[in-house]
C-alpha cells in the first residue's frame, strides 16, 4: 500500500541522489606517458624549509590538512613513505586562491611546463581556477612533474573545521584515486 510517508520517503531519496551528484566535482588529470609509473613503490613531500613550501600562500593548519590527507591515501594505495631525497616520486600541492599569477610561479617550481610562452602556460592552466587543489608527482630525479590532477574544493572560512578537512580528505582521495594513470 503506497501511503504518503513512502512518497516522501521516495522523493526524499531522489532529491537527495540529484543533489549529491550534482555537487560531485569533476575532476581533470594529465600525465607524461613517457614516464614509467610501474616503478614508483615510495613517495616523499618536500619538507617545510624547503624552497617549495615559499611558493604557497597556506597557513601551517592547511598544509598539515593537505599533507596528511595525501599521506593516508598514499599510503592506503600501498606506496611507502620515505624521505623526499629518497622517494620515487616527491608528491606536492598548491590551494589555488584569489590570484592564478601564484599558480604559474608553483608551476615553475615544480617544473610543469619548461619554457613556456604565455600561451603554453595559457594551456596548461585552461582547467584551473580559484578554490581548486592542484596535486602534482614529480619525478624525483628531475624534480619535474609527471601527474598532475585538480578539482574543485569548497573551503570556506565560514565551514566548520570539521567541513574543511572532510572536502580536503575527499578531493585528495580523488585526485589521488587516478595514481599511478592506467597507461
Amino acid at each position: 500500500m503506497i501511503t504518503k510517508i513512502n512518497i516522501l520517503l521516495y522523493l526524499t531519496t531522489i532529491a537527495t541522489s540529484v543533489l549529491l551528484i550534482a555537487c560531485t566535482s569533476n575532476i581533470d588529470t594529465d600525465y607524461n606517458d613517457e614516464f614509467d609509473f610501474t616503478q614508483v613503490k615510495s613517495y616523499g613531500i618536500f619538507p617545510r624549509e624547503s624552497k617549495f613550501t615559499e611558493l604557497q600562500r597556506m597557513s601551517d593548519f592547511q598544509r598539515n590538512r593537505i599533507e596528511l590527507a595525501i599521506e593516508n591515501q598514499m599510503d592506503g594505495q600501498d606506496f611507502e613513505y620515505k624521505n623526499f631525497e629518497q622517494a620515487d616520486v616527491i608528491v606536492t600541492y598548491f590551494l589555488v586562491g584569489n590570484s592564478l599569477g601564484d599558480l604559474q610561479k608553483y608551476n615553475k617550481g615544480v617544473m610543469a611546463c619548461l619554457a613556456c610562452s604565455q600561451k603554453e602556460q595559457a594551456s596548461l592552466n585552461a582547467g584551473i581556477r580559484r578554490s581548486m587543489l592542484v596535486i602534482d608527482i614529480l619525478d624525483s630525479d628531475k624534480k619535474r612533474s609527471v601527474f598532475r590532477g585538480f578539482i574543485k574544493v569548497d573551503i570556506k572560512e565560514k565551514n566548520t573545521s570539521e567541513e574543511n578537512q572532510a572536502e580536503t580528505v575527499q578531493a585528495v582521495k580523488q585526485i589521488l584515486s587516478q595514481f599511478p594513470p592506467k597507461q
